[in-house]
């Protein structure tokens, strides 16, 4: 199972690295794209609690979950989304797929580490504007790719029995690809501007978790998550070209001079957000909890692009979630061992974009399947919405299915008998 996992670890990655397009969004061209990560598949389930943390699975926003672990655990999480854009004139489709991120868990004597990969925003429109009331007329197609992956190291170890703390260091990589063509009407050729970005940077996240039994069964549950304000390094390149609509001939390509704009080495500030969850629950048997982040304003401005009433302003989500199982531990009924999972996300994403605050709601199902003794497959659904059609902007509605793989296994057991 060990060298099973490592082989999918390392295909995994490199499918994140080289082939990352999990959106179709038209708002991920602004920033470093939307955010395909909100957490591992059974959390997302309820809302994306990072308040509730247990001893076999991977709690991926949380550091100081990882205290709480006690067996080894690999995770492997995928989504579809299916989309429908509504616009003021007209109504499209759209799907894509990601993996949503690959971890591994190891708990020791004295503390638990963790490591993986996740695509943490990705980029992936497609656009057309155009304009008749020009002669020529005038047709613009935005096409974008690309994305945000980070690669995490965690610790999280108690400090106190009821109290555990964590830090995860997080690796931030990948490249952003945008690209204008402009097409003129009975004009035979068209012009390009393709603009492309590298990012690099590291941030910090560190998070306190407590627990504490407050009677005989119930157990209250408390957070708090710290993700520190830090710059993404963006090394950029421009070219400006043109080529024959009718491919009868090719076009010229001349690059832009870039550090003659001091535009060649930007940075990109991703601000600072604070969560604080709180819980109630019976130890397996179900949970309710509440959480409320907040991000800072400013940042996430690409200087490669200049951009008329677009900012990102502070952002906000509220949680509200929990789960229920009949009976864990259940030799008669199957679906009594099952995990039944609900929440509820309401999220201001910060964006504002001709005065209209880009929102999104999304209501979670899941189901937790129990096989092979402590591992476990997480079936999560997700219904919502994102964004307005007021002021010529596109609303996004979404249907997103999600599948979670959570594996457990016992490693540094001695064996007592030979």
């Amino acid at each position: 199972m060990k060298k099973t996992f490592l082989n999918l670890f390392f295909l995994t990655f490199c499918l994140i690295c080289f082939s990352q397009s999990g959106t179709s969004s038209p708002y991920s061209f602004y920033g470093v794209g939307t955010n395909t990560f909100k957490g591992s598949i059974d959390n997302r389930s309820m809302g994306g609690l990072s308040v509730y943390s247990d001893s076999i699975h991977l709690n991926l926003t949380n550091p100081a979950s990882f205290s709480e672990l006690k067996r080894v655990n690999y995770s492997l999480g995928i989504t579809y989304d299916d989309l429908t854009f509504k616009s003021e004139n007209a109504n499209e489709n759209s799907n894509s797929s990601n993996v949503n991120y690959l971890a591994v868990g190891i708990p020791t004597k004295y503390f638990t580490f963790g490591f993986g990969v996740i695509p943490q925003t990705s980029v992936g429109y497609m656009l057309e504007n155009t304009n008749e009331s020009v002669v020529p007329s005038i047709v613009d197609r935005y096409r974008g790719d690309g994305g945000v992956n980070t690669a995490f190291l965690t610790f999280g170890f108690k400090v106190f029995k009821k109290i555990g703390i964590g830090i995860t260091t997080n690796y931030e990589f990948g490249n952003l690809n945008h690209i204008t063509t402009r097409f003129l009407e009975d004009v035979e050729l068209a012009t390009r501007i393709e603009s492309n970005s590298s990012l690099s940077g590291i941030n910090n996240v560190y998070s306190l978790l407590f627990r504490e039994k407050i009677s005989k069964k119930l157990t209250f549950h408390a957070t708090y998550i710290l993700s520190q304000e830090f710059n993404l390094g963006s090394t950029n390149s421009q070219t400006l070209s043109t080529y024959s609509v009718t491919n009868q001939y090719g076009g010229d390509v001349e690059e832009i001079d870039l550090a003659s704009m001091n535009l060649e080495k930007t940075e990109i500030t991703v601000p600072k957000s604070q969560t604080i969850g709180l819980g109630l629950g019976v130890e397996t048997k179900w949970f309710v909890g509440a959480e409320f982040q907040q991000k800072d304003g400013g940042g996430l401005d690409n200087k490669l692009f200049s951009l008329d009433n677009v900012d990102f302003q502070k952002g906000s989500r509220f949680s509200l979630g929990g789960f229920y199982i009949p009976k864990y531990d259940s030799f008669t009924s199957y679906f009594s061992t099952v995990v039944y999972r609900a929440g509820l996300r309401i999220e201001d994403t910060g964006l504002n974009i001709q005065g209209q605050a880009i929102k999104e709601v999304g209501v979670n199902f899941g189901l937790g399947i129990p096989f092979q003794g402590f591992s476990n497959l997480n079936l999560g659904f997700e219904i919502g919405k994102r964004g307005t059609t007021n002021s010529g902007l596109i609303e996004e509605n979404f249907f997103s299915v999600r599948l979670g793989m959570s594996l457990s296994d016992l490693w540094f057991v001695k064996n007592k008998y030979n």
